[in-house]
């Protein structure tokens, strides 16, 4: 099943043997999407529909749309109504913050309905299959915490760009594949990390490819990350013991701060604090997807939060898969002369 970001139950996925396989960059030129689409919707959307209308996705048994932000909405319309694409079309809407009981009441209702809606098509869940699925993410979500703590403490002597290309598999492997690859690369990636300078990156995915690698280039560290798709959600407390819904619903209230969330500023700004105190970060950089709106409200005042507290910032906004351009580079390099 296609899945397009961020936040879902993919436990639920798994107990019904389903494999979800998550789009957010596919490497492809747009030119059918912009048809469809205005020309400030963000290059997530624009990939993500342009994988479907040049035919990528005729293997898939249907997709699935959280609601993460307006434009991820708009397109579900645009695929569901418009498209004529003869594919189920699955919608998933969490709440957002400031949460209250009834936030709760109404995630557990979600969790129900998205199970009903798939067992017309795929039959019915196991609830054992359920406990399975949660025990397989609980295994996951520990090794994954893993590898961002021996990073955090300066343990991991591994490239930013084989950092999170692994962490990346998270978005389309099984678990019963992804386990053994994270145990293996925690094994032969612990060892005393020599990189000279340290820096927490924010934004919604390590996109473009080219900026990890500049910083490896330079010596730089990423110690830590407020990323969307790694870990503002991978670093989640994962679903406990006991009844499976509550379990997935007590995970889902306890995710870091995120602007899909519609979390409160004060609380990302103490969360990026907090994540500069125990990484050793030096700097923080603001890789943003140009024009995604959830981040580019939260932007100026975490910028102004961080400098407050004495944090150099770099701003950068990207289109996904464009590269890295000479002024980019430049500044970029500029910021890491700037920490020191």
């Amino acid at each position: 099943m296609g899945v397009f970001p961020a936040q879902y139950p993919r436990e639920i996925l798994w107990a019904m043997n389903i494999l979800p396989v998550e789009i957010w960059d596919p490497p492809l030129e747009v030119s059918r999407s912009n048809g469809h689409l205005q020309s400030y919707i963000c290059s997530v959307v624009k990939l993500g529909l342009e994988l479907i209308l040049q035919g990528h996705c005729a293997d898939l048994d249907g997709f699935l749309f959280p609601h993460t932000c307006d434009s991820i909405q708009n397109m579900a319309s645009i695929v569901h109504d418009y498209l004529g694409v003869e594919k189920p079309c699955y919608f998933f809407y969490h709440p957002k913050a400031p949460y209250r009981d009834s936030s709760r009441k109404f995630y557990r209702h979600e969790l129900k309905e998205l199970i009903t809606s798939l067992e017309r098509q795929f039959g019915p869940m196991d609830p054992e299959g359920l406990k399975q699925s949660l025990e397989r993410s609980r295994e996951v979500a520990s090794l994954q915490k893993e590898i961002y703590r021996l990073r955090t403490k300066g343990e991991l002597g591994v490239s930013n760009a084989d950092f999170y290309r692994v962490i990346r598999l998270n978005e389309y492997l099984h678990p019963d594949d992804l386990i053994p690859l994270l145990r293996r690369f925690i094994a032969d990636g612990r060892r005393a990390d020599r990189a000279r300078k340290r820096i927490i990156l924010s934004g919604i995915l390590p996109n473009p490819p080219e900026l990890l690698a500049l910083l490896d280039g330079l010596g730089v560290r990423v110690s830590d990350d407020d990323l969307l798709n790694c870990g503002r959600r991978l670093l989640a407390p994962p679903a406990g013991q006991g009844d499976p819904l509550q379990a997935l619903s007590d995970s889902y209230f306890s995710m870091p701060p995120c602007s899909t969330r519609n979390s409160a500023i004060e609380e990302r700004l103490s969360h990026l604090m907090s994540m500069v105190g125990r990484s050793r970060a030096q700097g923080a950089i603001f890789c943003t997807v140009k024009f995604c709106e959830p981040e580019l409200f939260d932007l100026p005042q975490l910028v102004e939060g961080l400098k407050g507290n004495g944090i150099p910032v770099l701003l950068l906004d990207t289109e996904l898969n464009q590269g890295l351009s000479g002024q980019m580079s430049t500044r970029v390099e500029a910021f890491v002369e700037l920490l020191g």
